[in-house]
């Protein structure tokens, strides 16, 4: 009742259930300190998405500049942005932003990487709502109870592979960047070398700063820098669209859980040190 409620009549809107107690509880409750949030004091560098249900074009919205300037809008944040970019079509109603309807940006893109990389995130954390094996265990669902059994499971499995195709797309055009950038890096590499190799055959020392101690010069790399492959957080089973909206708190308990073993498992196959497992 804190977050959402039915929609009396579904045929009378485009919508299941009404977000505006979530809207009322984020307002009362003390949740979102905006002040904090847009004030040049902010430890967290936010950007928020939503699709513009006319267009399909995503907005990115944020409360800082970015460090390699790209779509992104800088403004302040409000309220309509945070319930905008969890409007999902159909389940909730859309969101009004400088008079046009917005839905959940992840309708056509479940995890933009490009504003990450665009406010110069240095690592990337990814959290699926998805499994994310190629080669899933068919142990994982020996009875086939995880096939869609009625007209909404079926919605919800394709929403969420739906959502899973965008990211895989975005991770793709990702892993090629990273590879144009490690060629021109390398081209840089040997610039430098062949800069210095004719300096010293015409008698000449020369001196190429590198403040980051990469072995590139700076003046050779400009802005090009490689990235680290994301940590991708994903559950081992599908968790159903109707049950990641029961907000109970038994159910949040779980679904909790479910993502705590999840990280740390991620985590840990990434090398790094996951709380109460030993590192690989």
């Amino acid at each position: 009742r804190d977050v959402q409620k039915i929609n009396i009549n579904p045929f009378k809107g485009n919508f299941l259930l009404d977000t505006m107690p979530l809207r009322e509880t984020l307002k009362t409750g003390g949740w979102i300190n905006f002040d904090r949030v847009n004030s040049a004091e902010a430890a967290v560098d936010l950007r928020i998405t939503a699709m513009e249900v006319a267009t399909g074009r995503l907005r990115v919205f944020g409360n800082s500049a970015d460090a390699y300037p790209g779509k992104m809008e800088r403004i302040p944040l409000t309220l309509d942005h945070i319930i905008a970019s969890c409007s999902i079509p159909i389940v909730y109603p859309a969101t009004e932003l400088d008079g046009q309807s917005h839905w959940d940006g992840g309708t056509v893109a479940n995890t933009p990487l490009s504003p990450a990389i665009d406010a110069g995130a240095e690592e990337i954390v990814v959290v699926l709502m998805t499994p994310w094996d190629d080669d899933p265990d068919p142990e994982d669902d020996p009875t086939g109870k995880l096939t869609p059994g009625n007209l909404l499971h079926a919605a919800g499995a394709a929403f969420e592979w739906a959502l899973l195709a965008s990211f895989q797309a975005d991770l793709k055009m990702f892993r090629r960047i990273n590879e144009l950038v490690n060629l021109r890096l390398e081209n840089a590499r040997l610039q430098a070398a062949n800069r210095v190799l004719e300096a010293r055959l015409a008698g000449r020392e020369i001196h190429l700063p590198d403040l980051d101690g990469d072995g590139i010069p700076d003046i050779l790399q400009g802005a090009a820098r490689h990235l680290p492959e994301p940590v991708i957080i994903a559950p081992k089973r599908p968790l159903p669209v109707e049950q990641i909206i029961q907000y109970k708190h038994d159910r949040h308990e779980y679904v909790y859980n479910l993502g705590y073993e999840d990280a740390r498992r991620a985590w840990q196959a990434a090398g790094r040190v996951a709380e109460g497992w030993a590192t690989p």
